[in-house]
């Protein structure tokens, strides 16, 4: 038998057969990729690709890069349908090598939406948990709208049918929309509250309207601006710049890329509204805050600045904008302290075109009248600006503005950040401070800090003033800020439910600021009675709720409570006590996310109606009160509710059956005791019934409103203080008699209550 080897199978022809094996499979994969993408898939895809290129449009509009919104939409939605195409292309391949049997570009998309629409979110500061369900239920919303369409459309209605149906469809979704979307938060709800005693309108012109000068606008600037041709090739008057590279350090090339320049050639850059005629006239500087670097800030103000030109002020809008965050090029290191030392060049500046004789400005200001005007970071830099020493007291670049006077600063929803370890304390000057409890940015009051850190001698003339509005936010004080106190898309989750219109904050900021510097500027004193009770000026102003505080110079102290040595004893020997207070010490006052606002007064609380707190007065008090003239009590008092409402809501949440509702409003009954033993009442609501706290919904949807940017929300209320000026002749007691009080005695004659009693004394 004749045996044949049989030769070995060649190996490379097996690898090579195993090679075209592969090769057809995932042909054949590949082709499978989009199999199960059929007609309606392919509908609900084109949804996601719709929503998709919506929350991109959102995201850039709230990132932008100077190009503009149009070019920025363009852009940015150009590049999301680009990689969303991709990542459906890649993720269908991937998913049908793995067999998983699903519609695979739909998948894909979906899952690119959400991700996209979470990140989104998420950086908005929504939350995870937020972000999550919201982006989910966005993602499920785009799928199931272009389902509905697709069947519809593969439907056998008539066209006319088709779109009759569509259009129901469109209703009922608005209808849902309108009807059955969450309300925000509930807040607490009061009983009516007994109309106050009205107050005598002030009889001078209302500060808000164009007064009789008529005015000049221009700019002065670097003539270099890539951006703006009136601080460009269109600028008025040239200036030089100014070097800041010995404060910042940190100057991104983004930035100047954007801009041209960097810190060592900072622009000075200003618009000018000018009273025409000869003469010098005071001036005014008004300084933007933090915003979008590429949207511009300083255009904002010129409603203040025409109108206080018309009145005879020079008002100038300081041009900061390089200072401000953005997206790409973050904000330069020190940018607080950089905000006040730019102003102070700019003091600089309009020095030298005073003394010169070829600008519109030369020989026209008056530096014994300055203003400093501010909003948001900028109402902080005015206030270092004016205490300009505390942090630039070695800076020699700044010599020159001894011969600056500033007679008056006012800071519209201020921040008060400690800088250097330090905060601005001013003296000898006026101030002013504006603040609306729905500022979704600068959420708690800290115009009241620097309200404390303000102070003055016995000099006649000076005051301050604080103004609390319930239904103003923070970006309509600037028209170019647009509605929204964040940027999007976390803007949109804002509540504007109830808000004022921008037009009718900004009056009240006409109203105040023109005022103020008509009373501190212009040598109008009758325009005081405003800031000491708002009610004179009723009939200029906005119907929303107010709460101000007052206190000029000449004011004398019975109880402050920062330098108290205990709560029975006050400064220069009087004494306290207190009679049917569950509570009462001397505690830290407390912003609306319970921080320290850097001073103190006294808590009461009762349970009972009738408690009492007694005065008996230092030595002298009485005899300074009756020297003055026409004399008033002072005090300033905050409403404690929440307190009250918190420690209800704990009982509630640990099982007890306790209803959580307001507490009556304070209904306050002060007795003055004279040396002979008489004494005289009178019920604080005749002259000014105590404000209700002011609550406030910040968010759209209420699941949001503790959970939003870290919690900032929680809080829906702040105490504030309301200062209360009662003439003692409103007591029955004459100008003359005034020395002979000896006690004041603080009755509350309402249910429970809780308040913060501070700055008690009398005053001019």
């Amino acid at each position: 038998m004749e045996l044949t080897l049989q030769e070995p199978e060649r190996q490379p022809e097996k690898a090579e057969r195993k090679l075209k094996l592969l090769g057809r499979w995932l042909a054949g994969r590949y082709k499978l990729r989009s199999s199960r993408d059929t007609y309606v898939w392919r509908f609900a895809s084109g949804g996601l690709m719709l929503l998709g290129s919506a929350s991109m449009l959102t995201a850039a509009l709230g990132m932008p890069t100077g190009l503009g919104a149009l070019p920025d939409a363009v852009l940015f939605i150009g590049a999301n349908l680009a990689a969303m195409g991709l990542s459906g292309y890649a993720a269908s391949i991937v998913l049908s090598l793995v067999y998983v049997p699903v519609p695979r570009r739909f998948a894909a998309f979906m899952l690119y939406v959400g991700i996209e629409t979470y990140l989104i979110l998420y950086y908005a500061e929504l939350g995870v948990f937020m972000s999550i369900l919201l982006a989910a239920a966005y993602t499920l919303a785009g799928s199931a709208a272009g389902c509905l369409l697709a069947l519809l459309l593969r439907s056998r209605m008539r066209p006319l049918g088709k779109a009759a149906t569509a259009l129901l469809a469109a209703g009922a979704a608005a209808l849902v929309i309108a009807f059955g979307w969450p309300e925000p938060a509930g807040m607490p709800k009061r009983d009516p509250v007994p109309a106050e005693a009205a107050a005598e309108p002030l009889k001078l012109p209302n500060p808000s309207e164009p007064g009789t000068y008529a005015f000049a606008s221009f700019t002065y600037g670097s003539g270099r601006d890539k951006h703006r041709s009136w601080f460009g090739e269109d600028v008025d008057v040239a200036t030089a710049s100014a070097d800041a590279s010995a404060y910042i350090t940190k100057w991104p090339a983004l930035k100047t890329y954007f801009w041209g320049f960097d810190q060592h050639a900072l622009p000075i850059n200003g618009r000018v509204w000018a009273p025409e005629g000869a003469g010098k006239h005071p001036i005014a500087l008004i300084v933007h805050g933090n915003h979008l670097m590429e949207h511009f800030s300083d255009g904002g103000y010129a409603y203040l600045g025409e109108l206080l030109a018309s009145h005879g002020i020079i008002a100038v809008s300081v041009d900061e904008n390089f200072l401000n965050y953005s997206v790409w090029s973050g904000i330069p290191n020190h940018d607080m302290k950089m905000r006040a030392w730019v102003l102070l060049k700019h003091l600089q500046q309009l020095q030298r075109l005073n003394e010169g004789t070829d600008n519109p400005l030369a020989g026209r200001i008056d530096f014994g009248s300055v203003a400093l005007i501010g909003h948001s970071r900028g109402g902080q830099a005015v206030a270092m600006a004016a205490d300009a020493d505390r942090w630039f007291k070695e800076d020699r670049s700044l010599d020159g503005l001894e011969a600056v006077k500033i007679k008056s600063v006012v800071a519209i929803a201020p921040t008060d950040k400690r800088v250097d370890e330090r905060s601005a304390r001013l003296a000898g000057v006026n101030y002013l401070t504006l603040q609306g409890a729905r500022d979704a940015d600068v959420n708690n009051f800290y115009g009241d800090r620097q309200y404390g850190r303000t102070s003055f001698s016995m000099s006649a003339g000076l005051f301050k003033a604080a103004l609390y509005i319930a239904d103003a936010n923070h970006s309509q004080f600037n028209t170019a800020w647009g509605k929204m106190d964040e940027r999007l898309p976390g803007g949109l989750f804002l509540n504007r439910d109830g808000m004022l219109k921008g037009d009718e904050q900004r009056e009240i900021a006409e109203v105040y600021v023109s005022a103020f510097l008509q009373a501190t500027l212009l040598d109008k004193p009758g325009y005081r009675t405003l800031f000491r009770d708002y009610r004179t000026a009723s009939r200029w102003l906005p119907d929303t709720g107010y709460t101000s505080r007052y206190e000029e110079a000449g004011f004398t102290e019975i109880a402050r409570y920062d330098s108290s040595s205990g709560k029975t004893k006050l400064v220069n020997g009087g004494k306290a006590e207190a009679e049917g207070m569950s509570e009462w010490k001397i505690a830290s006052a407390e912003d609306r996310d319970g921080n320290n606002k850097g001073t103190k007064g006294l808590e009461l609380e009762w349970e009972k109606p009738g408690a009492e707190y007694e005065l008996r007065l230092p030595a002298g008090a009485a005899e300074r009160a009756g020297a003055m003239g026409d004399p008033n009590l002072v005090f300033s008092m905050a409403n404690l509710e929440r307190d009250l409402l918190a420690e209800a809501e704990a009982e509630a949440e640990g099982g007890m059956e306790t209803a959580v509702a307001l507490p009556p409003l304070p209904k306050v009954e002060v007795e003055l005791s004279l040396a002979d033993g008489r004494s005289k009442r009178l019920g604080l609501s005749e002259v000014l019934q105590p404000p209700a706290p002011a609550y406030t919904a910040f968010m759209s949807l209420p699941w949001l409103e503790k959970r939003m940017k870290n919690k900032k929300y929680k809080q829906p209320t702040e105490p504030v203080f309301q200062t209360f000026v009662v003439p003692i002749e409103d007591f029955g007691i004459s100008a003359s008699s005034a020395d002979e009080i000896s006690g004041i005695t603080f009755r509350f004659e309402s249910g429970q209550g809780k308040v913060m009693l501070d700055d008690i004394g009398f005053m001019p």
